[in-house]
């Protein structure tokens, strides 16, 4: 038994060291560069929701959020662009309506002098899903979850551009 939890335990570290030299990381863990680590994050066309839901994203990739009025910060400037969903293909037959739904991040962002880093720079996420006319509660679900996934494609793309300066 005490071999077994030895063998185990190297295995483990073994899995652990290749997978660490290999580049995985979990989802999520990535870390914005020092130089700009403290943001002050000003949103437009976001919700409440959406401005939180950013604000946790950028906390996780380390981000450290000032108030409005702190100088200290580069200032990170997003705006939320949600076009009309339009309908792709409809058919009459059966009631079912391909939905082709978009989504969109402009940001920029400037150093506490006001020189810009990143120059206005658009993102965009879309998918295709198929809705069933005669089942509205259903499709309006999968019509919001797939807009969260869209969102939360966004903020980790955002990330990952900040990553890269």
């Amino acid at each position: 038994m005490r071999n077994l939890t030895r063998t185990l335990g190297l295995a483990l570290l073994c899995a652990s060291l290749w997978l660490g030299g290999c580049g995985f990381r979990l989802a999520g863990t990535d870390s914005l560069p020092e130089s700009i680590s403290t943001l002050r994050l000003v949103t437009q066309d976001f919700g409440e929701a959406r401005a939180g839901a950013l604000r946790d994203r950028l906390r996780r990739a380390g981000a450290t959020l000032v108030s409005a009025d702190d100088e200290s910060g580069v200032v990170l400037s997003v705006s939320w662009l949600a076009p009309p969903d339009r309908n792709l293909v409809s058919s009459a037959s059966n009631g079912k309506t391909v939905q082709r739904i978009t989504r969109g991040l402009r940001f920029s962002l400037r150093d506490t002098a006001g020189v810009t880093l990143v120059a206005d720079k658009t993102l965009t996420r879309q998918t295709d899903i198929r809705l069933d006319d005669d089942n509205l509660l259903a499709s309006n679900q999968e019509r919001a979850d797939v807009a969260g996934d869209l969102q939360r494609a966004l903020f980790d793309q955002l990330i990952r551009q900040l990553n890269r300066i």
